[in-house]
This record gives structure tokens, C-alpha cells and sequence, in this order.
């Protein structure tokens, strides 16, 4: 009798307990998996063997004009070992692109910030300019590109033949970062004694790497952006779905919270060459090269035609 009384008592309770749910648990499953992070950005310039000047016969070039602005002539030709070109993922030759920029002296913050998508972030005293987006975006089923989802060139999700100095070549000759210049500051090292300023951005304001001085001492930073967490919202036949892992611009998110530094990489604080003034800073960790301006940038670093784009990100306040 108790033994039928016990066994009638526990299928009650197993029968009233509460079903897990299925698409919660899948939901649950996916969101876990999510745990790849393809960044990839290069730090050792061990695989810079190729010196371009003497490969070519052609001194790099970097001048500034002393005039109201600064008048910046480059060549394109860096002045430091570049990696192999052309390679399995970047088919094209380093050339000589003989280019004039105008940078301000006199730069000054703007109300909003603007996408550097479409232009050049600045250029450096190796000759050569940052310029972090990339022309390659998701290809949707119809063959057609969906420009809303950017592809980084700082992934190993797919290959565009970034040397050793985070840098590739466009069709046309043109050598250019897309995130920290390896070799340029392996020559510039100051064993992380003193900020290192690297060059200017096309809005004018001076561009650093990584080191600045936080409560009076000098502090590696590291940007505000983390991996969105979950899943893409996409098809995969018109946009990307899958886990947000760092393939695309639009993976990440810019947190305030995480870093002295703003949604541009930019902060206002001391430096080699004022007391305090506004300057971006190159990270080593995404998206190395600022993304935005937060001043106004010079036409003279357009890449194209066309109106600027709206920022990428989602920006979180914690």
C-alpha cells in the first residue's frame, strides 16, 4: 500500500514539473556556442623582410609644407620592411602614389561624430595613411553586396593578405594600414616610456599609439569595443547570420565604460606637445585604426564620391 502510495506521489510530481522549452534551450545552446572571436591583428614585425625603397629604387616620401595648414606630400612608399605583395590574399604590387593632404592646424571637435567610412583616417610620417574600413561586405545570395555588414580586415575569417604592418595593397599601387604599423614602431620604440606620436588625422588632431598618461602615468590603452554577444539577425541569404565573432564592423560595440578612450579612440588629456589637448590613439586590440572623426575631416582624404556614412556601432553607456 505505501509503496503504491509513493510511486503515485512521484509521477504527480514529475508530471506537474515544468517543461523545459525547447527554443529557450536551443536559444540557450547557440548563445554559448558563441564563444569564437576571430580577431587577428599582427604585433611582431619578424615577417617584415622586404625593403621596399631599395626593391623599387624609390626613397619614401613624407613632407609637410609650413604654411597655414599643413601641405603633407607622400609618396605611399613606406619607410620601413614591408611583407611579401603579391600574396595569396592580396594580388596586387606596391607603387608609388604620389598624394597631397590638407591637415589643419587648428582642429577643432564637432557636435556629433562622423564615420570614417569613405575616407582616409589620416596619415603617418612613415608615408603612408591609415585607412581602417574595407571594400568588401557581405554577398548576399542574388550576387548582389549588402553594405550594411562591412567585413574587417582584422579577422582570419577571411584572408586579404594583411602583411606584418596590418597592411595591404589596392589595385592601384597604394600601400596602406589597417591597423597597428608593426615595423614603424618597432623603429620609433621607446620601451614604453613616453607617448609616441605617429602622425595626424585628417580632421587635424594628432594621432598617437597606444600609450598615454592617465592620472600621470603612462598607461597602454586598449579601445572600448567588445564582440556583441548571441547571434546575428540575418538569413545568411541576404544577411549574415551566425554568432557575432568579429567578421564584420557591425560584431562589435563600443561600451563606455570599458576604456578612457571614446567611440573615435580619442581622449583630451597631456601629451609630448601641450598640456592638454584632443588625440586618437592606434590600440592593438579592435579596431586598432579609429573608425570616426571627431572633428571635421579635409576633403583631401576622401576616398570617393558620396555623402559620409552614419557610425556602425551601437554605443552602451554602463
Amino acid at each position: 500500500m505505501y509503496r503504491f502510495l509513493f510511486f503515485f506521489c512521484a509521477l504527480l510530481f514529475l508530471g506537474c514539473a515544468p517543461k523545459e522549452d525547447e527554443n529557450s534551450t536551443d536559444a540557450l545552446a547557440a548563445d554559448l556556442s558563441c564563444e569564437k572571436n576571430t580577431f587577428q591583428i599582427s604585433l611582431n614585425a619578424d615577417g617584415c623582410t622586404i625593403d621596399i625603397e631599395n626593391s623599387l629604387g624609390v626613397a619614401s616620401r613624407y613632407e609637410e609644407n609650413k604654411t597655414e595648414n599643413r601641405e603633407i606630400k607622400t609618396n605611399s612608399i613606406p619607410n620601413h620592411r614591408v611583407g611579401t605583395f603579391p600574396n595569396s590574399g592580396n594580388p596586387n604590387t606596391i607603387g608609388v602614389l604620389e598624394e597631397t593632404f590638407t591637415v589643419t592646424r587648428n582642429p577643432q571637435g564637432s557636435n556629433s561624430v562622423q564615420s570614417a567610412q569613405g575616407y582616409q583616417f589620416g596619415v603617418l610620417f612613415s608615408g603612408v595613411t591609415l585607412d581602417p574600413f574595407t571594400a568588401e561586405f557581405f554577398q548576399q545570395a542574388n550576387g548582389q553586396s549588402n553594405r550594411d555588414w562591412n567585413i574587417t580586415a582584422l579577422t582570419n575569417a577571411i584572408h586579404l593578405g594583411l602583411d606584418c604592418n596590418n597592411a595591404h595593397v589596392q589595385p592601384n599601387g597604394k600601400y596602406h594600414y589597417h591597423g597597428t604599423p608593426t615595423a614603424l614602431l618597432e623603429a620609433l620604440d621607446t620601451n614604453g616610456e613616453e607617448m609616441i606620436l605617429v602622425g595626424y588625422a585628417a580632421d587635424g588632431f594628432p594621432i598617437y599609439y597606444k600609450y598615454a598618461q592617465i592620472d600621470g602615468t603612462l598607461t597602454a590603452l586598449e579601445s572600448g569595443y567588445r564582440l556583441k554577444e548571441g547571434q546575428r539577425p540575418g538569413d545568411g541569404q541576404n544577411a549574415p547570420d551566425g554568432c557575432y565573432d568579429g567578421t564584420y564592423f557591425q560584431d562589435y560595440e563600443y561600451v563606455e565604460a570599458l576604456s578612457p578612450l571614446d567611440e573615435c579612440n580619442g581622449m583630451t588629456g597631456k601629451t609630448p606637445e601641450a598640456e592638454s589637448e584632443y588625440f586618437y590613439v592606434i590600440t592593438d586590440n579592435f579596431p586598432s585604426s579609429p573608425l570616426c572623426f571627431s572633428g571635421t575631416p579635409d576633403d583631401s582624404f576622401r576616398n570617393g564620391p558620396g555623402p559620409p556614412r552614419t557610425a556602425f556601432y551601437h554605443h552602451i553607456v554602463l
